[in-house]
C-alpha cells in the first residue's frame, strides 16, 4: 500500500496490463508513467525514478479477525461480472498458486536458498547515520532481559524500503538498507519471532489461522522488549504487558495504552522477493 501523494500532488492509478520482472506495473493517469507495485518506483515515463511512500498495513487477514478489532470498517468493493467481488468464491489464480510456475516471462530463477514458490514475509530496514543505540530491557518474573541494541555505525535505525526518499537513493544503495525474508514455515509452531536487523529489534507476527501478518519495532520508551508467549493474536512481553498484535496496542500491564510502531511488510513468493532484493538475508533461528 502506498500514498498517492508525491511532491505536493495527488495522483490516481490504474493497472497497465504490463509486467516487469514478472510483477504487475501500475500507471498514473496524470503522466502515464509506469510504476512497480513491489518497489513503488516509477520505472518509465515522466516520473521515472520517483518513489511512492509506503503505508503500513496488514497484507492479508481473515475478515472475522479484522472485524473483531475494527468493527466500524468501511468496505471498498467493485462489481465483477455482475456481482460484488467478495461474493466470488473461486480464486482465479488457484492453479498458479499450486503450480511451480514463476510468472509468464520464462525467466529462470536461480536463487535456490529457498524453493521459488515459498511464501515469505519481506521486510526492509534502513539505517540513517546519526544517533545512539537502543537500551536493553530488564527481565520480569525471573525472565532474562532483552539485550541492548547497538546503534548501527552511530545511526538511527528506521524501517523503510530503499524507496522512501529518492534523494537518499544513492546513500541507501551503498549498503544502508538491509532486506530480510521470513519463510512462513517458521511460524508453524509459534506465531511470532523476536529478531534484530541492522540493530533494530523487530517483532514479526504471522497467524496461520487468520493469515494475519504484522511487523513491529519491539521498542517502548526507547527500550527493547522481548515477547515471550502468544495466544491467537494476544501476546505477552517480558514485563508482563499484554499486546494485541492486530492493532499493535498494549491492552494491560506496564505499558497499557502504548502502541508499537508498525512497519511496512509484504507477503510474497520467494522468487519475486529475491528478484527485486537479491542481497536479502533469510531468517534462521
Amino acid at each position: 500500500m502506498y500514498s498517492r501523494e508525491l511532491d505536493g500532488k495527488t495522483y490516481t492509478f490504474g493497472v497497465s496490463g504490463k509486467l516487469w520482472r514478472d510483477a504487475l506495473l501500475m500507471y498514473d493517469h496524470q503522466t502515464r508513467s509506469l510504476w512497480s507495485h513491489i518497489t513503488g518506483e516509477a520505472i518509465q515515463g515522466k516520473l521515472k525514478g520517483k518513489k511512492l511512500k509506503p503505508l503500513t498495513s496488514i497484507p492479508q487477514i481473515e475478515w472475522k479477525t479484522w472485524m473483531e478489532n475494527y468493527p466500524n470498517t468501511k468496505v471498498l468493493s467493485v462489481f465483477v461480472r455482475g456481482s460484488m467481488r467478495e461474493s466470488i468464491s473461486r480464486d482465479s489464480y488457484e492453479r498458479y498458486h499450486t503450480s511451480k510456475d514463476t510468472g509468464v516471462s520464462g525467466t529462470k530463477y536461480t536463487d535456490d536458498r529457498l524453493p521459488n514458490k515459498s511464501l515469505v514475509v519481506g521486510v526492509q530496514v534502513q539505517v540513517i547515520p546519526g544517533a545512539d543505540g537502543i537500551a536493553g530491557h530488564a527481565g520480569a518474573d525471573g525472565q532474562p532481559g532483552a539485550a541492548g541494541q547497538d546503534g548501527a555505525d552511530g545511526g538511527v535505525v528506521e524501517l523503510g524500503d530503499s524507496q522512501r526518499n529518492p534523494k537518499q537513493k544513492q546513500h541507501q544503495d551503498s549498503g544502508n538498507t538491509s532486506s530480510r525474508a521470513y519463510p512462513l514455515t517458521q511460524f508453524t509452531k509459534n506465531a511470532f519471532i523476536n529478531d534484530s536487523v541492522k540493530g533494530v529489534p523487530l517483532l514479526i507476527f504471522h497467524d496461520k489461522e487468520s493469515f494475519a501478518t504484522a511487523v513491529f519495532k519491539r521498542i517502548v520508551n526507547n527500550k527493547a522488549i522481548l515477547f515471550t508467549s502468544i495466544d491467537g493474536y494476544i501476546a505477552h512481553d517480558n514485563t508482563g504487558t499484554e499486546w494485541n498484535l492486530i492493532t499493535g496496542k498494549a491492552t494491560s500491564g506496564k505499558y497499557k495504552g502504548k502502541r508499537l510502531e508498525r512497519l511496512s511488510a509484504v507477503n510474497i513468493y520467494w522468487f519475486a522477493w529475491a528478484r527485486f532484493y537479491p542481497e536479502t538475508t533469510i531468517y534462521k533461528p
